[in-house]
């Protein structure tokens, strides 16, 4: 069936993929985005590190991207992509280095405001995009099938296929039937920094992350950046707001969190204001669920699942939804057939972010939502995994590759690994202490 036109709504990273995708397929790709390019997110200035599957993608949809942001200044991985210098603390353990699969290149890290005004760029020079500066009012269909959407501007565009490519916060268009949706509640608030990065920072590790523990409900991450800086920021779960006074800032992040590592970077200026966003919860629409699919519409990234960015998932799993969109319209073309089969195909990809994120946010009982079954034993066990992680490679590469989604998470199962977390998983001996555990231990 050939396709002569596809809309696609939203022009972030999802949106923005898409329209590259659809572009090799369609005769035309109208990519209708309200706000100006690079039409960044409520969240783009936590720090944001794409994933090495999400970094493939990438690379395969606009090839020479990583080139680019490298001339931009992004921060290269190192002499050797596999072997990646880290202070990683978690479940009672330090990583010194995280173990990657050698695919032949690693991913270069930056700020997402980089990354998309690279991607806005490379979409700008696909001669079959044309870019709409508009608001999508409402789903145009008839029969219970999509076939357009109506602009605030009072225009409508007739379309072979729609992507709702919008994000979690615009909501279902009217005139598409509302999926069942899943909500797990966690009110973390988000507090992000900009300081100067120095040789010998974190003892040459390229990143620093400290994780949540059952005793302390907050975390923190270190990413380089291009201009030569760290993007820093901490969260607190259940409603707790870090500081942004400079002195107070230092003391927390010395004091506050299972490890220390991140104060030391806070001890200089910070070169913009400090930023804030708050994560009420996690969102999944299962639009694999509906009772009956919607002809002409397909719905990608956060409009499917919006995960805590704190584990950085959902970049990387919106852009392998829209190379899986990609093939799904190869196979099926634009009709019922890809109605019925997308939402499946996509929500299978969605799976692993969202029951790894939403795992982990069940740490804690205040933790709201739909709690699966066993969750407390999967989440002992993943410590364990954590823990050998710090001494033993295969466990390394095995917990890097299923967060970095490039292995599912049965991967963690594997009999070398589960050996691994039988030998060296054991909880340790000294608890953390009570006195950084804070109210909400």
């Amino acid at each position: 069936m050939e396709i002569d036109r596809v809309v696609v709504v939203g022009g972030g990273i999802a949106g923005l993929a898409a329209a590259a995708v659809l572009a090799r397929r369609a005769g035309e790709v109208v990519l209708v985005e309200r706000h100006p390019a690079p039409a960044l997110p409520p969240q783009a200035g936590l720090p944001h590190a794409m994933l090495l599957s999400g970094a493939l993608v990438l690379n395969e949809l606009f090839p020479g991207l990583d080139e680019r942001l490298r001339v931009r200044g992004a921060v290269p991985p190192g002499p050797d992509p596999t072997h990646v210098p880290c202070h990683w603390a978690a479940a009672g353990a330090v990583r010194h280095e995280l173990r990657f699969p050698d695919v032949g290149r690693g991913r270069s890290l930056c700020s997402r405001e980089l990354i998309q005004q690279e991607m806005w760029a490379a979409v700008e020079r696909i001669p079959n995009v044309r870019r709409e500066h508009d608001t999508v009012t409402t789903a145009v269909g008839r029969g219970g099938a999509v076939h357009g959407v109506a602009l605030r501007s009072g225009r409508t565009i007739e379309a072979d296929l729609v992507i709702d490519a919008g994000g979690r916060g615009r909501g279902v268009p009217p005139g598409v039937p509302d999926p069942p949706v899943t909500e797990v509640g966690v009110d973390i608030r988000y507090t992000s920094f900009l300081v100067e990065r120095q040789e010998g920072d974190l003892d040459g590790a390229v990143v620093a992350a400290v994780q949540h523990t059952p005793r302390i409900p907050r975390m923190g991450i270190a990413l380089p950046m291009e201009g030569g800086l760290w993007q820093v920021g901490f969260g607190a779960f259940f409603g707790e707001a870090g500081p942004t006074d400079p002195a107070e800032v230092r003391e927390y992040a010395a004091a506050a969190f299972a490890d220390p590592v991140l104060a030391q970077l806070l001890d200089r200026p910070f070169l913009d204001r400090p930023r804030r966003y708050t994560f009420r919860s996690g969102l999944r629409r299962h639009w694999e669920r509906m009772a009956r699919p919607v002809p002409g519409f397909v719905a990608v990234g956060d409009t499917v699942a919006s995960v805590n960015p704190i584990y950085g998932q959902g970049m990387s799993s919106a852009l392998l939804q829209v190379r899986e969109l990609g093939r799904l319209v190869d196979r099926y073309g634009v009709g019922p057939s890809l109605a019925a089969a997308a939402p499946k195909a996509l929500a299978k990809i969605a799976d692993a972010p969202w029951h790894l994120s939403t795992g982990a946010d069940f740490t804690y009982a205040r933790t709201t939502g739909p709690r699966p079954r066993g969750q407390a034993r999967i989440n002992a066990y993943v410590s364990r995994v954590l823990r050998a992680a710090a001494v033993d490679d295969r466990a390394n590469l095995a917990f890097t590759s299923v967060t970095h989604l490039m292995a599912p998470p049965a991967a963690l199962f594997a009999p070398p690994v589960v050996a691994a977390a039988l030998r060296h998983g054991a909880p340790p001996k000294t608890p953390a202490d009570p006195a950084r555990a804070g109210a909400a231990a």
